[in-house]
């Protein structure tokens, strides 16, 4: 008699290896695909996560500005109501095609920092925790593609 054993081995691997395959072939056919929609949602959500994280790591040139708002550019313009500078920041740091609104809650207070009229369709909000003038801002930045005014 002779010995199979290797033989059914290699069977037994191809077996497993087709059996493998054939699942991952119907899992991909069958498991939504939702998120391969959203991708350029998710591209503004990401872009807005990171122009508000750079402004607020910028740290201001003056060492007393710096010392007095936590090394924060951000936090200084929060705290002196500086908004033409934060719009005129997220104007250069966001594509022409990209518009935007920036809302902050702060104290017993919601505000707009910069307000630009939202439309309708799909809009992308990215968030940021800011210290700025003793208080915690809780900044929301609203992004949906479409060209801004000037």
């Amino acid at each position: 008699m002779r010995n199979i054993k290797g033989q059914m081995h290699v069977l037994e691997v191809l077996l497993v290896g087709v059996l493998f395959t054939s699942a991952v072939n119907v899992a991909v056919n069958i498991l939504p695909t939702s998120d391969a929609d959203n991708s350029d949602q998710n591209d503004l959500y990401f872009s807005g996560m990171e122009i508000l994280e750079l402004l607020d790591n910028w740290e201001p040139s003056d060492s007393a500005i710096s010392a007095k708002h936590n090394a924060s550019t951000l936090s200084w313009w929060l705290a002196t109501d500086n908004n033409s500078s934060i719009k005129q920041y997220l104007d250069s740091g966001l594509s022409s095609s990209v518009s935007y609104r920036l809302e902050a809650t702060h104290g017993s207070k919601n505000e707009v920092i910069v307000d630009r009229v939202i439309p309708d369709g799909e809009i992308s909000t990215s968030f940021r925790l800011v210290w700025s003038d003793n208080e915690i801002w809780d900044l929301s930045l609203h992004l949906w593609y479409g060209y801004r005014e000037a």
